[in-house]
């Protein structure tokens, strides 16, 4: 029996792509010494779901069924 690698049998599934929003800081706020705080209804919109690009990998962080944050691969 052969099988196929895991990350192509994981493409059949994979939910389509919604448009793409990029939050961009301006340089200023890029510099401070304190970490960035985002309150979570801004940095989702709406949404349940954000797609975090770092470097060549692209995490999701989710709301899930009991209002805590989950970040996958």
């Amino acid at each position: 029996m052969t099988q196929t690698p895991n990350h192509a049998h994981a493409t059949l599934y994979r939910r389509p792509r919604t448009t793409q929003r990029t939050l961009t800081l301006p340089k200023a706020a890029q510099q401070q010494a304190a970490p960035l705080e985002l309150d979570s209804s801004v940095l989702f919109q709406g949404a349940r779901e954000v797609h975090i690009r770092h470097k060549d990998m692209v995490y999701r962080l989710s709301i899930t069924r009991f209002e805590k944050l989950l970040l996958t691969k």
